[in-house]
C-alpha cells in the first residue's frame, strides 16, 4: 500500500503526461479584467485568455530555470492513527547541490530510521527516489492543451493581489481516453484544481488540488505556496496535504509536508534568500516574499 501512496507523491507535483492535439479553453470568462499596472496609476483592461497565456508561459520558464539552482529540501511523510496521532513516520533533509562536473546531485544531511513500518508499511528505496525527487511545477504552456480552465475571481492571498483559475484534465470527460489511460496503468498524471496567479507578475503564487485519474491507486489532496527568491521567479517553498484513503483493503490516513529552503543559482555565492533552519514546527514564509501556509497541526 505504500507504494500506492509514496508513488502518488511523485506525480502530485509533476504534472508531465500525454498531451492531446486540441487548443485551451476558457470556460465561463467574463469579457475583460481590470488590472492596475506597476508603473502607472491606471488601469487597463486583460482577457483571461491573456493572463494564463502569461502564467504558463512563466511556469514553463520556472521549470528550465529551476534545473540552474541548487536547495535544500525536507520531506515528511506520516501515518495517521486515531486522533491523528502519528503511527509512522518517513523525515530526510537533503541538500540538492552541483558537483565540479555542473551536475546537480543530492547529499543527505538527516536522515533517522524510518518508523512507518510501525504502522505497518513498508519503505522501499524506489519509495524514497519517488517521494523526495518531485518536480513542484503546476500548469506549463506545453500542458495547456489538456485542459480546460475556468476564470473564477480576483482574490487577495496574504499581501497579493491574484487572479483564481479553475483547473479540469480534458480527460476526465473523455471515456474513450480514460480507458486508454486505465489499460496502460496511467495514474495521476494531471492536476485538478485551483490555482492563484500574482496579477503583477504574472505567475502562479498558490496550488490546491490533487492528482488525477484514480483507478487502483488513491491521491491526496494539497496546497503548495510559494515565494518570490531573486526577485524574478516565484519558486515553491512549502507543500502541505493531508488526507484519508480510501482502498480496497481499507482507509489510511496520511500527511505529507515538504519544504523547499536555501535556493541559490549555481555558481553564485550570494544566498538568495534566508531561510530558518530546519525545524519539526512548521513555519510561516515571510508575508512581504510571498504567501504563507496555513497553521496546521
Amino acid at each position: 500500500m505504500l507504494k500506492k501512496i509514496l508513488s502518488v507523491l511523485l506525480l502530485t507535483f509533476g504534472l508531465t503526461g500525454v498531451f492531446w492535439s486540441v487548443s485551451a479553453h476558457v470556460q465561463n470568462r467574463p469579457n475583460e479584467i481590470t488590472l492596475r499596472t506597476n508603473s502607472q496609476n491606471t488601469n487597463k483592461s486583460i482577457r483571461p485568455e491573456e493572463i494564463i497565456r502569461q502564467f504558463t508561459t512563466k511556469e514553463l520558464e520556472l521549470r528550465e530555470v529551476s534545473k540552474e539552482y541548487s536547495y535544500t529540501q525536507e520531506s515528511r511523510l506520516q501515518v495517521l492513527g486515531p486522533a491523528k496521532t502519528i503511527s509512522g513516520e518517513f523525515y530526510q533533509v537533503s541538500e540538492f547541490v552541483f558537483n565540479d562536473a555542473g551536475k546537480r546531485i543530492e547529499r543527505i544531511l538527516k536522515a533517522p530510521q524510518s518508523t512507518l513500518d510501525q504502522a505497518g508499511l513498508t519503505l522501499t528505496q524506489e519509495d524514497k527516489n519517488a517521494f523526495i525527487n518531485l518536480q513542484p511545477f503546476a500548469l506549463t504552456s506545453e500542458d495547456l492543451p489538456n485542459y480546460n480552465i475556468s476564470y473564477l475571481s480576483k482574490e487577495k492571498v496574504d499581501e497579493l493581489n491574484t487572479y483564481v483559475f479553475d483547473v479540469t484534465p480534458k480527460v476526465l470527460s473523455n471515456n474513450k481516453e480514460l480507458k486508454k489511460l486505465k489499460d496502460k496503468g496511467m495514474e495521476g498524471i494531471y492536476f485538478q484544481g485551483r490555482i492563484w496567479v500574482d496579477d503583477q507578475d504574472m505567475q502562479i503564487v498558490k496550488t490546491a488540488g490533487k492528482v488525477v485519474p484514480e483507478f487502483k491507486q488513491r491521491f491526496p489532496k494539497f496546497e503548495t505556496y510559494r515565494e518570490n527568491i531573486d526577485g524574478r521567479y516565484w519558486f515553491p517553498t512549502y507543500t502541505y496535504g493531508e488526507d484519508v484513503l480510501e482502498f480496497d483493503s481499507g482507509r489510511i490516513a496520511v500527511r505529507m509536508i515538504v519544504k523547499y529552503k536555501n535556493y541559490r543559482q549555481f555558481q553564485s555565492d550570494v544566498k538568495l534568500t534566508t531561510v530558518d533552519e530546519v525545524i519539526d514546527d512548521q513555519k510561516k514564509p515571510d508575508e512581504k516574499s510571498g504567501t504563507k501556509p496555513p497553521k496546521k497541526p
